[in-house]
């Protein structure tokens, strides 16, 4: 049976039943999406879909309270949720507190086998949709200085000569290992970023093979008729 588009936000009864779900991506999960996820947790008598965040009511406060502490903080298509009562402030938490791919995925396991091929269906097409990242830069070329001309006569003037030129080589290179560093830690930012997401589209793979794997044994374990 479908919840109600209602979600109480104006009964003061309700108000701690009632979940707020932020950086939702609402261009690709659905409420049918959000029913199946929060439905795990109790009764949903309401579910409501804005851009960008969305709400669901349930029947009483303990319900609700449960799916905020195991929901806030998963990753759905790519952005980590930020759950809490819609009643209740949000506490400060640190952006840089994430979970991974598959905590996220043992929590949804039970969704039906439609469900998870329709979701991955839409995040296949978004992924196709989302252009690569662009190159990093590259360093800048440092153009090797001159050597000195040594001049026999004048011992003053070599000396002076030498520790210019060993002074300007010692300020390339470490303008040169500085500019490597952050070019490196950009690439690692970004390869760790696409290590994350192959690594969530081949287990989301692997268990969809499993799960046609079993439809299809259980199909050919079913008697033929007149057997």
């Amino acid at each position: 049976m479908a919840s109600s588009n209602v979600t109480n936000k104006t009964d003061p009864r309700s108000l701690n039943s009632r979940v707020f779900i932020g950086n939702l991506n609402t261009l690709l999960v659905t409420k049918a999406d959000v029913e199946a996820i929060f439905s795990k947790y109790g009764k949903v008598v309401g579910c409501s879909i804005h851009k960008g965040y969305a709400f669901v009511q349930y029947a009483n406060e303990r319900n609700a309270r449960n799916a905020v502490v195991s929901e806030d903080g998963r990753m759905i298509v790519g952005q980590v949720l930020d759950i809490n009562l819609a009643g209740e402030p949000k506490p400060h938490r640190s952006k840089t507190v994430k979970r991974s791919a598959g905590d996220m995925y043992s929590s949804s396991g039970d969704l039906d086998y439609d469900f998870q091929r329709d979701y991955y269906d839409r995040m296949y097409s978004y992924q196709s949709r989302v252009p690569p990242p662009p190159p990093p830069p590259l360093s800048r070329a440092v153009i090797p200085s001159k050597r000195p001309r040594v001049s026999v006569s004048g011992g003053g003037s070599r000396r002076t000569k030498t520790s210019f030129s060993s002074s300007s080589k010692t300020t390339q290179r470490t303008s040169r290992s500085a500019v490597k560093v952050d070019d490196l830690q950009t690439i690692k930012r970004e390869l760790t970023q696409i290590k994350h997401k192959v690594d969530y589209l081949l287990e989301s793979l692997e268990r969809m093979e499993k799960d046609q794997s079993k439809k299809s044994e259980m199909k050919n374990c079913k008697p033929e008729p007149g057997e």
